[in-house]
């Protein structure tokens, strides 16, 4: 991934995928430079891997273990997304709470049905 300014173009991260992985791994490294960590980039990374996944017709996560800051990325990343599917949910037409399942939440987190 690259940020273009007025000197070029600037690679600030990248990650790496296993075409084939025995593990379900859906990413085996992802990196932000540390001048444009805190920026969004990383969180971008793991957003754009998970969709890649997805375009596959695949599941996984990342590879395992994860570096400290990478858990912390992923945490925030996986807490963000839940809460704006938290967020999105409406009353229903009786004015009740809305409600929902984890069997929801991963049904929109996912491109694939669940059974």
């Amino acid at each position: 991934m690259t940020e273009y300014d007025n000197k070029g173009f600037h690679i600030v991260g990248y990650f790496s995928k296993e075409k084939e992985s025995t593990e379900d791994y859906n990413v085996a490294c992802i990196l932000t430079l540390p001048p444009y960590q805190r920026n969004g980039y990383g969180k971008l990374l793991i957003e754009f891997s998970y969709e890649l996944s997805k375009f596959e017709g695949k599941t996984g996560s990342p590879e395992k273990p994860l570096s400290d800051l990478g858990l912390l990325s992923y945490r925030s990343y996986w807490s963000n997304t839940i809460l704006e599917i938290l967020l999105q949910l409406k009353p229903n037409e009786s004015g009740e709470k809305p409600q929902i399942t984890i069997k929801c939440v991963l049904a929109r987190t996912s491109a694939f049905e669940l059974a």
